[in-house]
C-alpha cells in the first residue's frame, strides 16, 4: 500500500522532470498510465489492485485531511510551505515520513481531470457537463460524495492551479516544464475551465498534429491567423481529431480560443516532419512521410537602374539530407536552417518536390507580402526576404497583388511624412504592386498580416544556448523585444536584488541589446523594461561557463561495449568503456605486452630547454569547451553547437562554397568519438563525454602522454602553466589543414626527459597528472587493448540477427563495392542474395541491413562494409611501412574500436588525400602494432603495399 505522498511524487515527476525544461506540461493521465507508472512499487498485484490503492490514497489524503475530496484538495495544499525544504541534516523535510518534493497537491488535480478522460457508464452527459461527469466519475470508483460549484469556490480550487503556475514557471523558471493556467472570465467556466483546458487535447493529439498539419495543407514557419486555423480544422475530414475536440471548436467561446492557442502553440513548434508510428509488437517503427518546409521569396533592387530581381530560400529547423535536390539545384544548405539562393522565377503556388529524399518545399499562396533585410536573419544584406511580421522599427517592402493597392494606399495614408512610397521597379510581376515604408503607426484590419501587434515579448536571441534559459558566458545572447518601439530602458535585474543595470542598445538592429560583458555566472538574472510588464519579464535567464567543467566529467552514464563496439546491458567480465577496456587482455599489460618497447622506449631523453606553449582558442577548441559543459547530449545538440562555431570560425557566405554542411557535421561527429573525446551512438543518438586522461602514445626516446577525454580551456591553461614546473614540454599541435572545416580540437601531449631519480620523467608525469587531478593510465596500452579487444570480420558474421525486411518508405541506399559509396535505390527490387543497405529516415536517423541468400540482418554500418568487401574479394587498404602510414579509403571507416585504436596512436585525425583519383584518409605513426596482419586477422583486408 502506498501513501498518498509516494503516489504524488510519482505522478509529479512523470509531469515535471529536467527532460520536460520549456515544454507545455497539461494534467492529463489515464487510469492505465497511472497503474503503469507505480507498477514497479508493486509486487504481486493486479492492475485492479493498484488503481484501488490510488483511489484510497485519493481518499484519505495527507494525514489531517477533512471533508470531500475537494477539501483534502486544499488540505494538501496548506502545506505548500514543505516543497523541498531541507532539514539540518540535509535531508528533504517530510510528511508520513515521505519527502515533500513537489506541489503536494498535484495528485488532485490530476485526479479532477480524470472523469473527462475516462468513459464513463452514464451515456446522456453533454461532453461539457463537468460536475454530472464527476459525480458519476467517484460513485464508480466507491467515492460517495456529490460535488458542485460550491465545493470548488468555497475551498478556492483555482489558487491550486495559480500556485502550481507560480512552482513551475516562476520558482522552478520552466527547469522541469512550464504550466499554463488559462483564465476564464464566463462564470459557468470560472472552475471547470481549468479541468477542461488540460484535457480537450489529450497528449496523443499533440502528438499526431504535425500529421493533421500537413493533411490540411499548412507549411511550418508561415503565419496563419487564428480564425483561418480553426475554419481549417473544422472543415477538415479527418479521424485525427478526437470528437470531443471538434464539438468544442465548433463553438465560438472561451475554451474554443484557449484550444485554438494551443494548436497555435504546437504548430509554431512543428518542424514539418510527420512520420507516422507504426507499432509492431512491442517496438515502434517510423513510417516516412513528406517533410514540408516553407519558400521564402526574396528579391534583389539595383535602385540606380530601378530594377528588381526574384528569387527563393527555403527555411527548415530540420537537418537536410545530403544529397537533398530539387531539379538540377543541390547541395543547397547555407547555415541556420536556411538554403542557399534558389534563383527561379516568382511563380504563386510553386512546389520543389525530392521524391528520393521525400522532401517538398512550398510557396504558399499570398496576397500580401512583407519584406524585411535578410541581415537579420545573417544572411547577405543584398537581399529582401519575406517575413511574417509588421516591424514597428524597420524599415520594409510590401509585394500585393493589385486587387489589395487600394486597401495598402489608404493604409499607407495613416503613415508619417516620407515613410511610405510606391515603388515602380522594372521586373515586378504582372498584376503585382510594391511598397516601401518604415514606422507604422497602426495596422490595417482588413489584412491580418498587417496586423500592428501591441503586446511586447522578450526573448534572447543567438549566443550559445545551452539547455533551456541557460547560454554560454563565451558567447553572449542578445536581448531582443518583440513588437518594440525602439525607445524602451531595458535593463539586468539578478534575483533577490533592486538594483538595475541598464543595456545598451545594438545601433544596426532597432529592437536588440546588448548583455553587459561582465554578467555575472550562474546567477540567475530578468530581463525587464522600465514602466512596462509583460510577458517574457518573470523568466529568469542564467549564464554558465565551460571552465573548470572538464574535471567534473565522471563518464558514470558512459555505455558498456562489446567486441564489436555494440552496447550491452548485461554484465559481461571485459568490456570497452570510453576509450579505456576494462580487464584487457596480457597481451596489452605494460610488462607482458610486445609492444612496451614502441610506448615505453628504453632510451633516455636529454631535456633541452622547456618551452611555454602556445593555446589559439579557436572554434574547434571552443566546440570542445560547449561539449564538456554539456558533459551529455543528442546528436542534435552537437549539430546545432557545430553550426554555431561553424559560422563564427567562417563568416564568409557559405552560399559562396562547395562545402557540404550536412556532411562536414557528421564527419566531424566521428573523429570526436574515434579521437577519445567522447562516446557517440548512432543509433540511439546519444553522446556521452569521456573524463580527461592522459595516455602513452609511441615515443622513440622518453616519455609522451596524449591528452584525451573532455577538456575545456581552464584545464589546458593549467596543463600549459603547470607543466613547466615538472620539466614537461607541453605540445600543441593542430590537426591537418585538410580537417580545418571538421572544427577538430588542437592535439595536447607531454613530453617528458630524463631527471635525477626519475626513469624516463614518467614520475614527473604522474605528479603532473596528480596536481591536475586527470587520470593517468600506466599499467596498460589502450591502443594495444582496443585493437586486441575487437572482434575479428568472421566473428562479427558469425552473430549477425535476423531482422524485419521492411524499408518502411525510408530513403534506401546501397552499397556499391566499386565506387565504395551508397547508391540511391529506387527500383521495387534489388538483389537479395547479396546487398548491404542504409535506410534513413532523416540526418539523426539510420538503420543497416544486410541481405545475404534472401535473409535479412541487422548490421553496423562499418562492419557492414567490410563484409561487403569481403564478399566481393575488393583490397582497398593501402600501407607504406617505410613511412609507418596507412590509407583507407573515406567511404569505408575502420569498425569503432580499430578506428579509436589507430587515431589515439597521435591523436589526430587522419589526413584527406586523393590517391589515383580516390579520396582516402591517411593515418600517420601506424607503426608495426598495425601492420598488414592486424587487417588481415581483423577486417579480411590483406594491405597493399605502396609509398604513401
Amino acid at each position: 500500500m502506498m501513501k498518498y505522498l509516494e503516489w504524488n511524487n510519482i505522478i509529479s515527476a512523470y509531469f515535471f522532470n529536467p527532460d520536460n525544461a520549456g515544454k507545455d506540461i497539461h494534467l492529463y493521465l489515464t487510469k492505465n498510465d497511472i497503474i503503469g507508472l507505480a507498477r514497479q512499487n508493486f509486487n504481486e498485484e493486479t492492475e485492479d489492485e493498484i488503481w484501488t490503492d490510488f483511489i484510497n490514497s485519493i481518499k484519505r489524503g495527507i494525514p489531517g485531511s477533512n471533508g470531500n475530496v475537494i477539501a483534502k484538495a486544499k488540505h494538501a495544499h496548506s502545506k505548500n510551505n514543505l516543497i523541498g525544504l531541507k532539514k539540518a541534516d540535509g535531508t528533504f523535510a517530510t510528511i508520513d515520513d515521505v519527502p515533500v518534493l513537489y506541489p503536494p497537491y498535484i495528485s488532485y488535480l490530476t485526479f479532477f481531470v480524470l472523469p473527462l478522460i475516462e468513459s464513463i457508464d452514464n451515456t446522456n452527459l453533454r461532453a461539457n457537463n463537468y460536475y454530472g461527469r464527476l459525480n458519476t466519475f467517484l460513485q464508480s470508483n466507491q467515492i460517495n460524495e456529490n460535488i458542485g460549484t460550491s465545493d470548488f469556490s468555497n475551498n478556492q480550487i483555482n489558487s491550486l492551479w495559480e500556485d502550481l503556475a507560480n512552482w513551475a514557471n516562476i520558482k522552478k523558471n520552466g527547469d522541469l516544464g512550464l504550466f499554463n493556467v488559462v483564465p476564464f472570465s464566463n462564470a459557468n467556466w470560472v472552475y471547470v475551465g481549468k479541468v477542461f483546458s488540460q484535457c480537450v487535447l489529450p497528449p496523443k493529439f499533440l502528438n499526431r498534429l504535425p500529421e493533421l498539419f500537413e493533411s490540411i495543407g499548412l507549411v511550418p514557419d508561415t503565419f496563419y491567423d487564428d480564425k483561418f486555423l480553426q475554419e481549417k480544422i473544422k472543415n477538415s475530414r479527418t479521424d485525427l481529431i478526437p470528437k470531443s475536440t471538434l464539438d468544442f471548436l465548433k463553438k465560438d467561446d472561451e475554451l474554443s480560443n484557449s484550444i485554438i492557442q494551443t494548436i497555435q502553440r504546437q504548430y509554431k513548434k512543428w518542424s514539418g516532419e510527420t512520420h507516422e508510428e507504426i507499432e509492431e509488437g512491442t517496438i515502434t517503427r517510423k513510417k516516412r512521410n513528406y517533410t514540408v518546409a516553407p519558400l521564402f521569396l526574396q528579391f534583389k533592387v539595383n535602385t540606380n537602374d530601378e530594377v528588381i530581381s526574384f528569387s527563393y530560400r527555403m527555411y527548415s529547423s530540420n537537418d537536410y539530407p545530403e544529397d537533398l535536390k530539387f531539379s538540377e539545384h543541390e547541395n543547397l544548405y547555407e547555415i541556420n536552417g536556411w538554403s542557399k539562393t534558389l534563383p527561379l522565377e516568382f511563380k504563386e503556388g510553386l512546389e520543389l518536390k525530392d521524391n528520393f529524399n521525400k522532401w517538398l518545399a512550398k510557396f504558399p499562396i499570398r496576397d500580401v507580402r512583407l519584406f524585411v533585410s535578410a541581415g537579420t536573419f545573417q544572411l547577405s544584406n543584398d537581399f529582401w526576404i519575406e517575413t511574417d511580421f509588421l516591424s514597428k522599427t524597420e524599415r520594409m517592402y510590401l509585394l500585393c497583388k493589385n486587387d489589395k493597392q487600394g486597401l495598402v494606399k489608404e493604409w499607407g495614408k495613416t503613415f508619417g511624412n516620407g515613410n511610405f512610397k510606391q515603388e515602380d521597379f522594372e521586373g515586378l510581376p504582372d498584376n503585382y504592386s510594391l511598397f516601401w515604408f518604415r514606422n507604422p503607426t497602426q495596422g490595417l484590419t482588413e489584412i491580418p498580416l498587417l496586423t500592428l501587434y501591441t503586446e511586447k515579448r522578450i526573448e534572447l536571441v543567438g549566443g550559445l544556448k545551452i539547455n533551456f534559459r541557460t547560454y554560454s558566458n563565451e558567447f553572449l545572447p542578445e536581448v531582443e523585444i518583440i513588437n518594440s518601439d525602439g525607445n524602451e530602458k531595458v535593463y539586468l535585474q539578478y534575483k533577490d536584488t533592486d538594483e538595475k543595470i541598464f543595456l545598451s542598445k545594438i545601433t544596426s538592429l532597432n529592437n536588440r541589446w546588448l548583455l553587459p560583458a561582465k554578467t555575472a555566472i550562474n546567477t540567475d538574472f530578468y530581463i525587464k523594461v522600465e514602466d512596462e510588464t509583460f510577458s517574457g519579464n518573470t523568466l529568469a535567464y542564467n549564464l554558465v561557463s565551460s571552465d573548470n567543467t572538464a574535471i567534473k566529467v565522471d563518464g558514470s552514464n558512459l555505455p558498456k561495449r562489446d567486441s564489436f563496439g555494440r552496447n550491452v546491458a548485461t554484465d559481461v567480465e571485459q568490456f570497452c568503456l570510453g576509450s579505456n577496456i576494462i580487464n584487457p587482455m596480457m597481451s596489452s599489460q605494460r610488462y607482458i605486452s610486445t609492444y612496451g618497447s614502441l610506448f615505453t622506449s628504453t632510451f633516455q631523453e636529454t631535456q633541452p630547454n622547456i618551452s611555454s606553449a602556445i593555446f589559439n582558442n579557436h572554434n574547434g577548441n571552443n566546440l570542445c569547451n560547449f561539449l564538456s559543459l554539456k558533459s551529455e547530449l543528442t546528436t542534435e545538440d552537437f549539430f546545432k553547437a557545430f553550426e554555431f562555431f561553424y559560422s563564427k570560425e567562417f563568416p564568409e557566405y557559405q552560399a559562396n562554397t562547395n562545402y557540404n554542411l550536412t556532411k562536414l557535421k557528421r564527419a566531424s561527429l566521428n573523429f570526436y568519438d574515434f579521437i577519445g573525446i567522447l562516446d557517440f551512438d548512432y543509433e540511439t543518438k546519444k553522446i556521452i563525454l569521456n573524463p580527461p586522461q592522459f595516455i602513452f602514445i609511441p615515443a622513440e626516446k622518453g616519455r609522451k602522454v596524449l591528452l584525451i577525454g573532455a577538456r575545456d580551456t581552464a584545464l589546458i591553461e593549467k596543463i600549459i602553466t603547470t607543466g613547466p614546473k615538472y620539466n614537461l614540454q607541453v605540445e600543441i599541435t593542430k590537426q591537418f589543414s585538410s580537417n580545418e572545416r571538421l572544427l577538430l580540437p588542437d592535439v595536447i601531449t607531454i613530453r617528458a626527459f630524463q631527471q635525477a631519480n626519475d626513469s624516463y620523467g614518467e614520475n614527473s608525469i604522474k605528479t603532473f597528472a596528480n596536481e591536475l587531478n586527470i587520470k593517468f593510465t600506466t599499467d596498460y596500452y589502450p591502443q594495444v587493448a582496443l585493437q586486441d579487444f575487437s572482434a575479428t570480420i568472421t566473428d562479427y558474421e558469425e552473430t549477425l540477427q535476423e531482422t524485419n525486411e521492411n524499408d518502411y518508405d525510408w530513403a534506401r541506399y546501397i552499397f556499391n563495392p566499386d565506387t565504395l559509396d551508397f547508391d540511391k535505390n529506387e527500383t521495387p527490387t534489388f538483389d537479395k542474395s547479396f546487398s548491404l543497405v542504409r535506410y534513413k529516415l532523416n540526418e539523426y536517423t539510420y538503420e543497416f541491413k544486410l541481405w545475404k541468400n534472401n535473409k535479412c540482418y541487422k548490421v553496423d554500418m562499418n562492419w557492414g562494409r567490410f563484409i561487403a568487401l569481403k564478399h566481393f574479394q575488393k583490397e582497398v587498404i593501402l600501407f607504406d611501412n617505410s613511412s609507418k602510414k596507412v590509407a583507407i579509403p573515406i567511404a569505408t571507416p575502420l569498425p569503432r574500436l580499430l578506428s579509436e585504436a589507430i587515431m589515439l596512436l597521435s591523436g589526430k585525425a587522419p589526413d584527406f588525400k586523393e590517391i589515383n583519383g580516390k579520396k582516402y584518409r591517411v593515418y600517420e605513426n601506424v607503426v608495426g602494432i598495425f601492420t598488414q596482419n592486424l587487417f588481415r586477422l581483423k577486417l579480411g583486408q590483406t594491405a597493399i603495399n605502396t609509398t604513401l
